[in-house]
């Protein structure tokens, strides 16, 4: 095929998806930062939109939606996923309307006392969290201690912006059910630059102190179903800098919510592991390991991490269990 069609061909593949999809352009639009590539989205979207829908075009990808299980495009966006609804109540009155709950004190409550693990009853781990646990989950298992046992649960494409399309909560209900933690390693916020829909519709702008605050209760939430007030321990893993200046702006304000949400928790910890997967908190591709060697510490996108960068990180993670429980 020429170049020419080749252009042509993916032109038209592009229109027709904006043509068939135009729900999802605007929800995308409306969670763009202030500026003119919003305005430049939405200009578009918007009337596309309204045109899609008069002309019925939109019965395809509204039909296909549903019958996957995820909110109809078409009608309301308005997220009922546990942990949106849930969110409200994480810090009652925390965006300066009136308390519809008594606040909740779990924030002062001990954590329970820990076991000492044996080579016979090692310490239960869960590493988990979106695709940046995908090196970092065996790399810690591959160099654990008798006393630990890790499993990875890796759910690739999924964060805390979107539990319309995987919700964490839930799925954190069933990982505590089915394989009984002792400590769950978190780390997850690469896919979370985008806006947040809540549970009315509206949309926060990624980046703005409101989805900052948004970010923080949705944390919140989860840390507690995970630690179940203080039971089990959590340990919330910074994002390292991501190559990209708007990216790491995202994960700069990811890391100050998650970090003030840890310190809300029961048996939740913030874990800054910036310092050794950065060179004096700038992002780069190399760092010096512990034997000397310059080692390629990033995957070509700028945010994932490499073997070699996911043996710095599990370190200073084995090395905090090692500390909290004791182990030898």
């Amino acid at each position: 095929m020429s170049a020419r069609r080749a252009l042509l061909l993916v032109a038209a593949c592009l229109g027709l998806l904006a043509v068939l999809r135009s729900a999802a352009m605007v929800h995308a639009g409306e969670g763009m930062p202030p500026g003119t590539t919003r305005e430049l989205v939405l200009g578009v979207a918007r009337p596309l939109d309204r045109i899609t829908a008069t002309l019925r075009l939109n019965q395809p990808d509204r039909l296909l939606t549903t019958a996957f299980g995820h909110p109809d495009p078409t009608g309301a966006k308005a997220d009922s996923s546990e942990l949106a609804s849930a969110a409200a109540l994480a810090e009652p009155g925390a965006t300066g309307g009136q308390d519809r709950a008594p606040r909740r004190r779990e924030n002062v409550v001990a954590a329970a006392p820990l076991r000492t693990p044996t080579a016979t009853n090692p310490l239960r781990v869960l590493v988990t969290g979106d695709s940046l646990t995908e090196s970092l989950g065996p790399t810690i298992t591959n160099t654990e201690p008798a006393t630990i046992h890790a499993e990875t649960d890796t759910r690739f494409g999924t964060g805390l912006v979107r539990p319309d399309f995987f919700d964490w909560a839930t799925h954190a209900r069933l990982q505590i059910t089915g394989r009984n933690p002792e400590a769950i390693v978190v780390i997850m916020g690469g896919n979370d630059g985008q806006g947040i829909t809540q549970p009315d519709g509206t949309i926060l702008p990624a980046g703005s102190d409101e989805w900052a605050a948004e970010y923080r209760r949705r944390a919140i939430v989860l840390m507690r179903i995970w630690s179940d007030g203080g039971s089990r321990r959590v340990f919330w893993l910074s994002l390292p800098p991501a190559r990209s200046g708007t990216l790491n702006g995202y994960f700069a304000r990811m890391n100050e919510a998650t970090q003030a949400a840890a310190e809300r928790v029961p048996g939740a910890r913030f874990l800054d592991l910036r310092p050794m997967l950065s060179n004096a908190g700038q992002y780069t591709d190399y760092l010096t390991d512990s034997s000397g060697r310059s080692v390629l510490i990033r995957t070509r996108d700028g945010v994932h991490l490499t073997l070699d960068g996911a043996r710095l990180a599990a370190a200073p993670v084995l090395q905090t269990l090692a500390q909290e429980w004791h182990l030898h």
